[in-house]
């Protein structure tokens, strides 16, 4: 059906249908309730009110990261799109070009590198719905379409002349990439390195050309990556080089770094348990596959030897200049596979390293196997097996977040009751590790100055804490001590009096003498405002 354009004509509406049908279950309430996102909204909305607004009051406590650090790129699109639109909605469009890039960004490079098997793409889905888009790590999704879209581009410029347009091209690709995640940007040049690196070296095995144009080639596609990615190499240098040495570092067991592999871990956002047991189905077809594609090669070979037919046609042509894929895929896997073992899961709080690898692993093993040549049969059980695990896991979160939607709502609204340039201590105290920034969707879209702000602690983000001039802030009464909290000491700074407290979760009055003293200064000086089974606002009386 596939080798005729009526038939791909159906199959790409079907790989459509699918990606928009995936994104309902995301997309049913108001915010998309991640772990993160309220505070890329709420920083988003920071970046408006310093560079747009001219918030003097924001431009006490915060300024812009003077250094161009590599987490701007999902920032920049939510401070743009929320000046024009309100932040759920912001979130949403972004949200929707996440789940449609995704998929069809892997599609375009799978194409690119084996036409044949388009089939094969289908197994992009489960990763669409994966931990670090319900964790709200934008800049890594977006970092990971842009390898994609890098990759397919550099091999579509094989064998091609290089022209000053296409390498502005691929420099621009390049530095988005880096300015989305840095490991992403690592990975790409680790993977395009590896390419030049194979198809030179077959080149020379196979003698294609005479040796010196066969080292002419592999100098020119070594000088235009190099001149692509000069810029973001020198910014990724001066990164590690300007962290302190002194950074928690932390790694994980190697037993369980190959329990991860096995349950596909980067794709578990919830409950290791649970959706361990969806995955896991995941990980055993594509180790079906790669045996199965390992097996039609031996007896390819066996009967070729023996001038006997070949079993299985070439369904997966090699387009001119795009040779050697297998090998390329197989070693820039290795190699990922080799960081993902050996370097640490964290470093200070950048996190998570170990699973990104594993993520990227699993995309080029999925783009090995579609170089396989399979009978088309295979590439449909790779299809429906595929599908299957997606569904099942979409299944699992649709009610999680509908859940979450309704916190993430009722937080929000509590801004209705909060006038305009007012200071807010936002309080956590729910036992749920997912919910912790939920505070943060009070000042996504009013100025509506928090001053818990964990983006501008790390440094890693566009936003960080002005230092210079943040003043001190306080509850209750300089007057009296037992109901006074002064969270500031900087001699010689303004202390500012905190307008409104903000209480996600029921706080124990007994539990410490902070909450204590909280407790009387809320029930003798404030008013409640505002109250859900979820949190509750509390203003200053006049």
């Amino acid at each position: 059906m596939l080798k005729t354009k009526k038939g791909q004509r159906t199959e790409l509406i079907i790989f459509a249908v699918v990606t928009i049908a995936s994104m309902v279950p995301l997309l049913t309430t108001r915010f998309f309730p991640s772990m993160d996102g309220a505070s890329h909204l709420s920083n988003a909305n920071i970046i408006n009110q310093l560079l747009i607004y001219n918030n003097k009051l924001f431009q006490q406590f915060f300024l812009l990261n003077p250094e161009p650090v590599p987490n701007w790129t999902s920032h920049f699109m939510l401070a743009f799109m929320q000046l024009i639109m309100p932040a759920f909605l912001a979130e949403k469009i972004l949200v929707i070009l996440l789940l449609a890039g995704m998929p069809f960004a892997f599609r375009a490079l799978l194409k690119t590198i084996s036409p044949g098997n388009i089939l094969y793409s289908y197994l992009i889905f489960p990763f669409t719905h994966c931990m670090f888009l319900f964790f709200g790590f934008f800049n890594f999704c977006i970092a990971i379409i842009f390898f994609l879209l890098t990759l397919n581009y550099w091999l579509l410029q094989e064998g091609k002349p290089w022209t000053v347009k296409k390498v502005f091209n691929l420099t621009l690709l390049i530095a988005v990439t880096y300015f989305s995640h840095i490991a992403i940007f690592g990975v790409l040049l680790i993977a395009i390195a590896t390419r030049v690196v194979v198809v030179f070296s077959n080149a020379l095995i196979r003698k294609t050309d005479s040796p010196k144009k066969i080292l002419k080639g592999f100098f020119t596609q070594a000088a235009i990556i190099t001149t692509a990615s000069l810029a973001p190499l020198i910014l990724f240098v001066y990164f590690f080089y300007t962290r302190p040495g002194t950074r928690q570092i932390t790694y994980i067991a190697r037993e369980e770094l190959i329990k991860f592999l096995v349950t596909v871990r980067p794709l578990i956002s919830f409950n290791t348990d649970s959706e361990g047991k969806i995955t896991i189905v995941l990980f055993f077809l594509i180790a079906a596959l790669i045996v199965t594609g390992t097996v039609f090669y031996v007896i390819r070979r066996f009967r070729s030897h023996n001038d006997q037919p070949d079993p299985v046609n070439d369904i997966s042509p090699t387009a001119p200049g795009h040779r050697y894929m297998g090998p390329w895929l197989v070693i820039s896997s290795a190699i990922i596979l080799f960081l993902y073992f050996t370097l640490p899961d964290a470093y200070g709080t950048a996190s998570y390293t170990n699973l990104r690898l594993s993520y990227i692993f699993y995309l080029l093993i999925i783009l090995w196997i579609s170089t396989f040549r399979l009978p088309d049969w295979i590439g449909i059980i790779a299809l429906v097996g595929g599908l299957y695990v997606h569904i099942h896991l979409l299944g699992y979160y649709a009610p999680i977040v509908r859940d979450l939607g309704k916190m993430s709502s009722s937080c929000n609204k509590a801004a209705e009751k909060i006038a305009p340039n007012s200071l807010v201590l936002p309080i956590y105290v729910m036992d749920n590790w997912f919910t912790g920034h939920f505070v943060e969707y009070i000042g996504v879209d009013k100025p509506i100055l928090l001053v818990y702000n964990y983006e501008c602690q790390t440094g890693y983000f566009p936003v960080i804490w002005n230092k210079g001039t943040k003043p001190n802030y306080y509850l209750g009464s300089p007057s009296n001590p037992d109901a006074y909290i002064n969270f500031e000491e900087t001699k010689g700074r303004p202390s500012l009096e905190l307008n409104y407290v903000f209480v996600v979760g029921t706080y124990d009055p007994n539990k410490d003498w902070f909450f204590t003293t909280l407790h009387k200064i809320l029930q003798k000086e404030f008013t409640c405002v505002y109250t859900t089974e979820y949190c509750s606002l509390y203003h200053k009386k006049p």
